[in-house]
């Protein structure tokens, strides 16, 4: 249960995240925007950063494909930003909450997970939901 609450968290604080964004960015322009949001998110990196420091800086396998995943995150991120400037958040941001369906399809194909049937159809039903969202 404590995993479920701590999703809602989750769900609440991204929901007010965006909403807010969209609001801030009509108000001052994307650019500003942009500029505030990256200049908080670098003070939190870097104390994240200082808390978490290894011992011992490496370059391997992990690394890289970390490396990677930040770069696309960041990537999707930066085009969601725009995007958001031009059309209605409460569509853009209910569409592009269905990244986990990319997340499922890529673990079934290459790391071997399985999902049980009601998955499957939850899967299926945020696709369809997806659709009738970009109507």
């Amino acid at each position: 249960m404590r995993e479920i609450s701590a999703a809602i968290v989750v769900i609440v604080m991204w929901g007010l995240w965006a909403f807010l964004f969209k609001i801030g960015s009509q108000e001052i322009g994307i650019r500003k925007a942009l500029f505030y949001t990256y200049l908080i998110g670098a003070v939190i990196s870097i104390v994240i950063m200082l808390y978490t420091l290894p011992g011992k800086m490496e370059l391997n396998r992990g690394v890289v494909t970390i490396i990677f995943a930040t770069l696309a995150g960041f990537a999707g991120t930066l085009v969601w930003y725009f995007v958001l400037q031009k059309h209605e958040a409460s569509i853009i941001t209910s569409f592009t909450a269905l990244y986990p369906v990319v997340t499922v399809a890529l673990s079934i194909l290459f790391l071997k997970e399985r999902i049980s049937l009601p998955n499957a159809a939850g899967v299926m039903l945020a696709i369809i939901a997806g659709l009738l969202l970009s109507l």
